[in-house]
């Protein structure tokens, strides 16, 4: 039997979008605002319940990883089957803000965006659109002015590997249409952005530390409602055809908003009054941010600000984005300024204190974390064929003689296919994250086996066996056990198998036990095989 399949067959007469990266901060506001006009094939590395986003008819929620080349092309494959797409809008990326490298920025945003772009050769789409960052031009010369024509010349991490990112889409623009967005600090009207976020945490706190800024104060960088991002990408697919087979943008106001502006009127938003902020030279903030890091460090609890970041005190990401204003006809609503909107971030922040902190919490855990029920999903799939034939070779063996009696007596191929929808069961929860849809399968699994006269113990033994050899296989992966959550991935292992394994078990009891009842009642004098 073939794996489960991903996709579900999609309505005709709505044009098709597809949207990488559907469970981080703008692709879960970009669902919402695209989904009636739009059917939308939704990729994360999350489930869609875990990512917060609503069900809706016109939304296919597809779990890959993006750093895994073969289901990316898997998933393209069966897209391009099922009618193919119109536009691909690109957001899935790695970034964090240790300042550290990481093989995520090289495996995530440059292989993984190359795999996205060549996976999509396939579809015949009419533009690519790719979310890049201001942040590749570097703005440390005074007084400088970015705009769509300045260059990727930032030298860090993951400013590179955006640059690479940008270089790869501008080369695939002999195949299809692009279109690069360079992305300023997007928020929305809960923060959910992780330095805006920290500033207020601070500035409208209670410590030592509530009235004290960096340098002058100085730092400044534009920031960008989520909802003025959505109108956008919207306005770039409505114009498509009049737009450049290859251009940037950017995704910004002019200008930019310095900490002392955004400190002044959160703080009069939050007390009714000005509070005097004090100013800490910048050699003074790097000795403080380095010792605060190190304490951090030594206790387990870093705080947010890192010594590498003391090097922007006082500079300016000032932006003059006024081509892609009037290339794209795009008016940005004054109401979502972040000078006008701090008032409702701070509103939230006071009203609903705990939804605050969880929604930015998470929104900034999830651009680090790689989502480990994924990786065990793709090693799975990676080793079913051995796995599969290793457990028919023991259900044949003489250990097992009397152990599976109607499973041996059936055709191989009939028997094998079985083995393989068991498999594909335990997988499906592993992928999704979701137990509770294991039920179904499982009463499936029991109707038919009962039918056929196997025996409940049969049936669960079987089920057993197969979780046994899934779990002694994985734990032996480099794959996994090289991982840099890998302390707890033999855990995650057992609890992922074990414990879907125990739910089909007591599931199928439950149903041999309805079924049984069932039989019983209807055939009250007919005597059971």
């Amino acid at each position: 039997m073939a794996d489960e399949k991903i996709l579900k067959k999609r309505p005709s007469g709505l044009p098709v979008l597809i949207v990488t990266g559907a469970s981080g901060f703008i692709g879960r506001y970009l669902l919402p605002y695209f989904y009636n006009d739009y059917y939308i094939y939704a990729l994360a590395r999350s489930s869609q319940k875990y990512a917060g986003i609503e069900m809706h008819k016109n939304i296919n929620w597809v779990r890959v990883d993006i750093g895994e080349k073969k289901s990316v092309e898997k998933v393209f494959t069966d897209i391009a089957q099922n009618g193919g797409a119109d536009y691909v809008i690109h957001l899935a990326g790695y970034y964090d803000f240790d300042g550290k490298d990481s093989k995520e920025y090289e495996r995530t945003n440059i292989k993984g965006t190359n795999y996205i772009l060549e996976s999509s050769k396939m579809l015949n789409i009419k533009r690519f659109i790719f979310a890049s960052s201001l942040t590749v031009t570097q703005f440390k010369e005074p007084g400088l002015i970015i705009n769509e024509q300045s260059p990727c010349d930032a030298s860090f991490n993951y400013a590179v590997s955006k640059k690479k990112g940008e270089e790869l889409v501008k080369k695939y623009s002999d195949d299809f249409p692009v279109a690069i967005i360079r992305l300023a600090a997007i928020f929305s009207d809960w923060c959910e952005y992780g330095p805006l976020y920290y500033f207020l945490k601070t500035w409208l706190g209670k410590n030592w530390r509530s009235n004290i800024l960096a340098g002058k104060g100085e730092s400044a960088v534009p920031y960008l409602h989520v909802k003025n991002l959505n109108t956008l990408f919207d306005n770039i697919i409505q114009h498509t055809k009049e737009l450049p087979k290859y251009d940037i943008y950017i995704a910004s106001p002019d200008g930019c908003t310095s900490q002392k502006e955004l400190y002044d009127i959160a703080v009069r938003y939050n007390l009714g009054r000005q509070k005097k902020p004090l100013f800490f030279p910048k050699w003074f903030s790097y000795l403080g941010v380095l010792f605060l890091d190190r304490a951090g460090s030594i206790i387990g609890k870093r705080p947010f600000e890192r010594p590498w970041m003391i090097q922007y005190v006082d500079l300016k990401l000032n932006v003059d984005a006024s081509y892609t204003h009037k290339k794209l006809n795009w008016d940005l609503r004054p109401r979502f300024d972040i000078r006008r909107r701090l008032l409702f971030l701070i509103e939230h922040m006071k009203s609903a204190p705990y939804e605050w902190h969880r929604k930015n919490l998470e929104s900034i855990d999830r651009r680090k974390k790689i989502n480990p029920n994924l990786k065990i999903y793709n090693a799975m799939s990676a080793v079913e064929e051995p796995v599969a034939a290793q457990i028919l070779d023991a259900m044949y063996s003489d250990e097992y003689n009397t152990r599976f009696k109607k499973y041996r007596a059936l055709k191989f191929d009939i028997h094998k296919e079985r083995i393989v929808f068991i498999y594909s069961m335990i997988k499906t929860a592993v992928r999704t994250g979701d137990r509770i849809h294991i039920l179904s399968y499982a009463r499936n699994l029991a109707s038919e086996r009962y039918k056929e006269g196997f025996d409940l113990s049969e049936v669960s033994d079987a089920v057993q066996l197969v979780g046994d050899y899934i779990v002694k296989t994985l734990i032996k992966l480099p794959e996994l056990t090289e991982l840099p959550e890998s302390l707890d991935m033999d855990q995650r292992i057992y609890d992922g198998i074990t414990l879907t394994i125990q739910l089909i078990v007591d599931e199928l009891e439950d149903s041999f036990d309805r079924l049984y009842m069932k039989h019983v009642l209807s055939n009250k004098n007919e005597p059971l095989n």
